[in-house]
């Protein structure tokens, strides 16, 4: 029997159980540490090196730019490789337990392997809460810095905003309110700029004008034409300015100003942007959005489950090296992505709900693993 498991039995319950969780907890350090860098280098590879290898053949990137870039990018990855860590970890672990024969001197002991798991869940939560804080605080503002470090490096700097074609439909009540279209826009005033208004679904009004520009409560436009129609679309009024206010929406300098991709916003900023995209009726935009913000809401309640399924695994499964437990992490995990990618994809089409697209293969990975520990328990 196992050093550890001889003074378990002297001891009361509560150190008993703080023994063997901490002994536990340490036999899982290592393999999460190796996989943690392994999955986050493989992600970051795929990711990252080879664009910036491109770049330094095709654009002179400077091999320093080239790394602030890599590094700035790499608690994106940092992300993708925690849950994978946390299965890898756990899986490694448990199998090395049952390999010394400790699992089965526990078992014999009245240890349960739902006893058992309980410094895994007590990790996988622990990495959950890691991984939201690192997704939400560091991630995404670190990212969006690396694609401005790239950009300037390369000499082809992105704007912070749309700068042609800005398109905004408003709806109300189900019917169409507003069409307000720019050709180009500065960052602070739109050029060339056509909005129509309807009333019960009939053509109101049509304003043209050379330029508009947000003044804090409503728009200023310069140099145009007003023409306001009656329900027999004859004209009603038409008239020419120089300078008139209207106190229509400021969503259009909203949508122009904000081009980040997902990836470079936390949860609550992508939310923000879902309220101003629920005013435009961009039907098919929208859900690929929620979509986005229920993957990011998501994806660090998938170290939990990842931490249940390699527990139960190492424990149930046969004895395995580490070069099993590898080869068996990366089959779940592609598995897993796999699923989760065709899930997306109905989520974004339209097919499922953004939050069953999100969430459902988090929670079958977990009742998949709940189902394997419920049979381990048994017997």
């Amino acid at each position: 029997m196992p050093a550890i498991a001889r003074p378990l039995q002297k001891m009361p319950w509560q150190l008993r159980v703080s023994l063997l969780d901490r002994y536990i907890l340490r036999e899982m350090i290592r393999p999460f540490v190796f996989g943690f860098g392994v999955f986050t280098a493989i992600a970051a590879v795929i990711g990252t090196v080879f664009y910036l290898i491109r770049n330094m053949v095709e654009h002179n990137l400077g091999i320093l730019s080239a790394l602030q870039v890599f590094f700035l990018r790499l608690p994106t990855f940092a992300v993708l490789g925690i849950p994978m860590a946390m299965l890898f970890g756990s899986l490694l672990a448990y199998s090395q337990l049952s390999r010394r024969s400790e699992l089965i001197a526990w078992k014999s002991c009245g240890v349960s392997p739902l006893r058992l798991v309980r410094p895994a869940l007590l990790a996988g939560f622990c990495a959950l809460l890691f991984t939201f804080a690192l997704n939400e605080l560091v991630a995404p503002p670190m990212a969006y810095r690396a694609i401005q470090t790239l950009e300037a490096a390369i000499q082809r700097p992105q704007p912070s905003f749309q700068t042609n074609n800005i398109f905004y439909r408003r709806f109300a009540e189900g019917q169409l309110r507003q069409l307000f279209f720019a050709h180009r826009f500065d960052g602070k005033v739109m050029g060339e700029v056509t909005v129509v208004n309807f009333e019960q679904g009939q053509l109101q009004e049509i304003i043209t004008a050379k330029e508009a520009e947000w003044q804090g409560r409503a728009w200023l436009f310069r140099q145009g034409t007003y023409h306001r129609l009656r329900r027999d679309r004859d004209y009603d009024v038409a008239e020419t300015f120089s300078e008139r206010r209207f106190a229509y929406p400021r969503t259009p300098l909203e949508l122009a100003l904000e081009t980040r991709a997902p990836e470079f916003m936390t949860s609550r900023e992508i939310y923000h942007y879902l309220q101003i995209l629920a005013e435009s009726g961009d039907a098919k935009r929208l859900r690929q959005w929620r979509v986005q913000l229920q993957e990011k809401l998501s994806l660090p309640f998938l170290c939990l489950s990842f931490a249940l399924v390699g527990a139960v695994l190492g424990i149930s499964s046969p004895r395995q090296g580490q070069g099993r437990a590898f080869g068996l992490s990366v089959a779940i995990i592609f598995g897993y992505y796999f699923g989760a990618f065709i899930f997306t994809a109905f989520g974004e089409g339209g097919a499922v709900s953004p939050i069953l697209a999100s969430w459902l293969p988090k929670v079958i990975v977990g009742a998949i693993a709940l189902g394997m520990l419920y049979h381990a328990n048994r017997h």
